[in-house]
């Protein structure tokens, strides 16, 4: 059974899901409680993210990635297999 506050699809930590979020709402998509997102949709919150990891605190003085930085990678990661399935 799913709660309002998790998907059943998102096996990620809660940091990584309040991230997922707010690309969600950047771009308008809405997470659905059961079914991961769809190929479109997905491929907009990695677009986001791929945003977030540009302009915000992903890197260091030196260009080396944060704990933030990894996050983000690593949900980019992850909706790569919803974004472009093949």
């Amino acid at each position: 059974m799913t709660t309002p506050d998790r998907p059943a699809w998102f096996t990620g930590s809660d940091e990584k899901l309040a991230v997922l979020r707010r690309a969600a709402e950047a771009r308008g998509v809405v997470l659905d409680p059961d079914t991961p997102p769809r190929e479109e949709d997905a491929q907009e919150l990695t677009d986001e993210l791929a945003d977030v990891l540009l302009t915000e605190h992903c890197f260091d003085a030196d260009w080396e990635i944060t704990p933030f930085g990894d996050l983000v990678e690593g949900l980019i990661d992850a909706l790569n297999l919803y974004a472009y399935p093949d």
